[in-house]
């Protein structure tokens, strides 16, 4: 007989799909806009600031210097998905540690956006990185609510 999900974990659940759902779209946006991160990486890099001077755009983005932006971006969107399924799965499932994992991966999501918040990128990344750091906050928020301390334990 199938118990009725409490709302948290629902809303948990509903909230871990809006994240993975929010990194898609900035990975599709650091391929879209891989010149102006790139800019943004290289404000606070000497060496890349003289390649961008002496070449411009074209020869700072074939630089060995510059880090895969689009290949990083595609493999943590995939690993992160992956890791949001298994866990949103478990937490469904009942398992108390899934909470404490989801809480730690949503921390991280903070920590991440937060520190995306003063690497020079443009406009959008910013406002993506503000809703990241709130999502994560409203994710920790409902894991931790009572009613899913109850759902956890009488699983």
């Amino acid at each position: 007989m199938a118990r009725d999900l409490p709302r948290s974990v629902v809303n948990s659940v509903r909230v871990l799909m809006l994240i993975v759902a929010t990194a898609a779209v900035i990975t599709v946006l650091i391929w879209l806009l891989r010149d102006d991160v790139i800019l943004g990486w290289a404000r606070g890099n000497p060496s890349a600031q003289e390649i961008l001077a002496q070449g411009g755009i074209d020869q700072l983005r074939d630089s060995p210097i510059v880090p895969g932006f689009v290949a990083l971006a595609v493999v943590a969107f995939v690993g992160f998905t992956l890791l949001a399924m298994v866990l949103g799965s478990f937490l469904l499932g009942g398992h108390g540690w899934a909470r404490i994992v989801l809480t730690a991966t949503a921390g991280v999501g903070v920590l991440v956006g937060a520190v995306a918040l003063k690497s020079h990128l443009p406009a959008i990344f910013v406002v993506l990185s503000a809703l990241v750091i709130a999502e994560g906050l409203v994710l920790s928020f409902l894991l931790w609510r009572r009613e899913t301390t109850v759902f956890l334990r009488d699983v």
